[in-house]
Formats: structure tokens, C-alpha cells, sequence
């Protein structure tokens, strides 16, 4: 999906639409300056709510950056730049995630995750509709300031989310 696609969608939530002009414009318009500016935690928000397989990525861990003794644990390796949840269901030994690392008893761990950067194959269109819907309930208070879009949007949200972890849930046969 381009920018501009999840931008329309977001931005139809309001009666409003932009153009591809509007989005390369040197003085953009209100709305794709706020678009521009709360996609990010958007996005982020979507990716941190549910530990999606089509997100769930093998881990590089640096074994050689091992700094133990956190809880007893006997090593602590460095997680990844850019990570932003480790996925507990696909870890199968006892861990603590504390201040960027991973303690652990295990020297060599494989660890799954889900990484900051959205990828672009395997990901569902409806989940960039949940982005849409999460960036809607991030502009809607700047953007209709007295009307109750907020509510509107958190719905759409909420009922986006939960038809996409359903389908999730029955669609467990894929491996990470």
C-alpha cells in the first residue's frame, strides 16, 4: 500500500482526501503534515498490539556482546536495533528482557521478534487498514477538535484489530 493509499484512508474517516500534488507539496496541508507526523507511532502502535506471524522475524543475536549476572542469569546478550518486542510464544527457555539485552542461561538462543520496520511482503491489506485507523485516532482530536471523531476512529480501530487477530488465531499453520 503507498503512502498515499493509507493516507485516503485514514483521511476518508473525516470527509477528506488528498493528492499524490498535496503530498510532494514544498507547504503541505494540514492534514498530510499530521499524517507525516503520527504515522510512525501509528504504525508502531498497530505493530505492538498482537504478536503477528506475518511480523515475527528470527532474531540475529550477537553472542560475542555477552554481559552476564542480571538475575542470576549466566549471559546477556545484545538485542537488535530496532526491535521491538521479543514474541515470548516462540521462545522456549527461561529469559528476562531488561535495558536492551536478553539474559539467559542458554549460550546459544533462538530468539523471534518483531522488528520496527514494517516489511513489505506477507503483510495483509487490512492490516494497513488497522495503521490507518490507529493514525485516524492519533490526528482526530488535532484535526476535528470539536467533534467526537475519536471515538468514531478508536471503533473502527477496535473492530479492525479484532477481525484481524481472529483471522490470526484460526490461521495458526504458518511458521515463523
Amino acid at each position: 500500500m503507498t503512502e498515499l493509499e493509507l493516507y485516503n484512508i485514514t483521511l476518508s474517516l473525516f470527509d477528506r482526501e488528498i493528492s499524490q500534488e498535496d503530498l510532494d507539496s514544498a507547504t503541505p496541508s494540514k492534514e498530510v503534515r499530521l499524517c507525516k507526523r503520527y504515522l510512525p507511532l501509528a504504525r508502531i502502535r498497530a505493530m505492538r498490539e498482537f504478536d503477528w506471524s506475518f511480523l515475527v522475524v528470527r532474531l540475529q543475536i550477537d553472542t560475542t556482546d555477552d554481559d552476564a549476572g542480571y538475575r542470576g542469569f549466566t549471559h546477556g546478550y545484545k538485542l537488535p536495533q530496532g526491535l521491538l518486542k521479543v514474541v515470548h510464544a516462540f521462545s522456549e527457555f527461561p529469559y528476562e528482557v531488561a535495558g536492551g539485552r536478553l539474559y539467559t542461561d542458554v549460550e546459544d538462543p533462538v530468539v523471534f521478534g518483531i522488528m520496527e520496520e514494517l516489511p513489505v511482503e506477507h503483510v495483509p491489506m487490512d492490516f494497513h487498514e488497522l495503521i490507518a485507523y490507529a493514525l485516524a485516532y492519533q490526528i482526530a482530536p488535532l484535526l476535528v477538535p470539536e467533534g467526537r471523531m475519536d471515538q468514531v476512529t478508536l471503533q473502527k480501530y477496535t473492530w479492525a484489530l479484532n477481525g484481524l487477530i481472529s483471522a490470526e488465531c484460526h490461521n495458526n499453520s504458518r511458521e515463523a
